[in-house]
């Protein structure tokens, strides 16, 4: 007895350790890196909104009064919108929500830290679950997979994200309702509740999945529900999600309402704003098979083939053990199975290209933290196949170790040294043009505005931005600004002479404009300012 209680012990230690370090891993990222300054316009909007709610002022910040002069507000950055005289997310407002509040209790320079440290929850509910549906080995080794896979790794440290802190979230909620069903107490269902609450606080438009995937969950396992204890889970979701509909209502003029959405007219009922939501979001993509097929391959396959051969390893296992799983067991596998297959026809139907590269395959497209459930899900069946065989003699020991081993070993030198979005070469981008930025700061009045394109995160809101000129009449809007007396500059990849003066020529004179250089050779950028023929 002695000795099995010391071997369960140094079990959960090994697992405790784990957590820690990851965490520890995770949030080095941010270490030494400029606080505000990110590489992605989703991360920038984050930040900018969570430190003006930490600040103890309102989510929306009062949107450039330019924007009344022009017929269109285009001076914002990407990520943002501009509603009523207000600049907004333009995306859910969970995350920006939560980490304000965070940054309230433990100061700015904390927000970056918000989900690297949930995921110290995230990665215990995963180990306390396949510990309770299988055992302890099990759940170490799924525990050690899933802490180094490339996607959870990647997105817990670029921490500004919606999706690593919404995962998280529902990994925490699929924990306590296992536990509501085996200690049937209100407690649980009331926890389970509002942590699912807090999940569809920050990715709402994850709640078909979810709903599915949990209802036949809970429908194959209803003989444990006590329905009496029900009006708690539903009271947690209740108080989750609730911040999300007042402050919807606040910024955006109808509760249901997010920022991709802001163009509907505030008059619309929000009946039938809530069906035109619901239509968007059960399968907005349609159902493509040639494209899921396609970024199937590329995502689930060609990125991180290791993950792939594991995952199909343990996949082969939990199907010729089928029989002799519990119904527990047999529960929890359908409802992950139904949620991986949602999320392959959703997001799989949607052909994008983060990179100008199509052809580019890299951890930092989205569709990678679009399926993060579906990789982590996938790695407890190889987590449990690994358990049995460790069980074996010394040998599989051996072997199970140098699996394990070969799959951290390459899942690092993807997280980390990917030569186009690896982690080194993002923390090498942002310091380089946080110099860049300082420099064109001082070079630029304060009033100023700088068309950035996909450089507007490293500008703003130290200066007002227009993050593109993508139509003709951009350039009247331009021109208007520039006869009011405000500076306009654009920032942009340096053109040779000839180029520039054929721009002046062809583009530009017609809307009796011309660009000159002010200052050359930002590496391969340069500014230049707008100036009137």
């Amino acid at each position: 007895m002695l000795v099995l209680k010391s071997a369960v012990t140094k079990t959960d230690m090994a697992a405790a350790v784990i957590i820690v370090a990851a965490v520890i891993l995770y949030s080095s990222f941010s270490w030494g890196l400029p606080l505000g300054r990110y590489n992605s316009p989703d991360e920038a909007a984050n930040a900018f909104f969570a430190t003006r709610l930490s600040r103890g002022e309102s989510l929306a910040a009062p949107a450039a009064e330019l924007n009344n002069q022009l017929p269109a507000p285009v001076v914002h950055p990407r990520s943002t919108v501009v509603v009523q005289g207000q600049l907004a997310p333009a995306s859910f407002l969970g995350w920006p929500l939560l980490a304000g509040w965070w940054g309230k209790l433990f100061g700015q320079a904390s927000i970056p830290y918000v989900t690297p440290i949930l995921a110290a929850l995230g990665l215990l509910s995963v180990y306390l679950l396949i510990k309770d549906l299988f055992n302890r080995q099990a759940a170490l080794i799924t525990l050690i997979l899933t802490a180094s896979l490339p996607g959870f790794w990647y997105y817990h440290a670029r921490s500004l994200f919606h999706n690593a802190l919404f995962f998280d979230l529902l990994l925490i909620s699929a924990w306590l309702t296992w536990q509501s069903l085996r200690r049937a107490r209100p407690g649980y269902y009331l926890a389970a509740g509002l942590a699912v609450g807090l999940a569809l606080a920050v990715r709402t438009s994850e709640i078909f999945w979810i709903s599915a995937s949990g209802l036949l969950w809970l429908g194959l396992s209803w003989r444990q529900i006590k329905p009496r204890y029900l009006p708690w889970f539903g009271l947690g979701m209740l108080v989750g999600f609730s911040p999300i509909l007042c402050t919807n209502y606040a910024i955006y003029g109808q509760v249901l309402s997010v920022g991709y959405r802001a163009g509907l007219k505030s008059s619309i009922p929000d009946l039938r704003a809530a069906t035109s939501l619901l239509g968007e979001l059960i399968l907005p993509f349609g159902f493509q098979p040639r494209v899921i097929l396609s970024t199937g391959w590329r995502y689930l396959v060609e990125l991180t083939w290791w993950w792939t051969a594991v995952a199909g390893l343990g996949l082969g296992f939990l199907l010729s053990r089928w029989r002799q799983l519990t119904l527990e067991q047999k529960a929890f596998s359908l409802k992950g199975f139904l949620a991986c297959g949602w999320l392959v026809v959703l997001y799989g139907s949607w052909s994008f290209h983060d990179n100008p590269d199509p052809t580019v395959i890299t951890l930092g497209t989205s569709y990678v933290r679009y399926w993060l459930p579906l990789y982590v899900f996938m790695l407890w069946p190889a987590g449990w196949a690994l358990a049995q065989v460790w069980q074996l003699n010394r040998l599989a020991k051996l072997g199970v170790v140098g699996l394990v081993g070969v799959y951290v070993i390459l899942s690092a030198g993807l997280v980390l040294n990917d030569p186009l979005e690896g982690l080194i070469k993002i923390r090498s981008n942002i310091k380089r043009f946080e110099t860049v930025s300082q420099a064109v700061v001082r070079a630029t009045e304060q009033d100023s505005v700088i068309v950035t394109g996909n450089t507007d995160k490293f500008f703003w809101p130290e200066r007002l931005v227009i993050s593109s000129l993508g139509k003709p009449e951009d350039y009247s809007l331009v021109r208007r600004l520039v006869d009011s007396g405000r500076p306009v500059y654009n920032f942009h990849a340096t053109w040779l002479p000839k180029d520039l003066r054929r721009l002046n020529e062809e583009q530009l004179a017609p809307h009796q404009l011309k660009m000159e250089p002010v200052i050359m050779g930002f590496q391969d950028f340069s500014l230049y300012k707008f100036l009137s023929l």
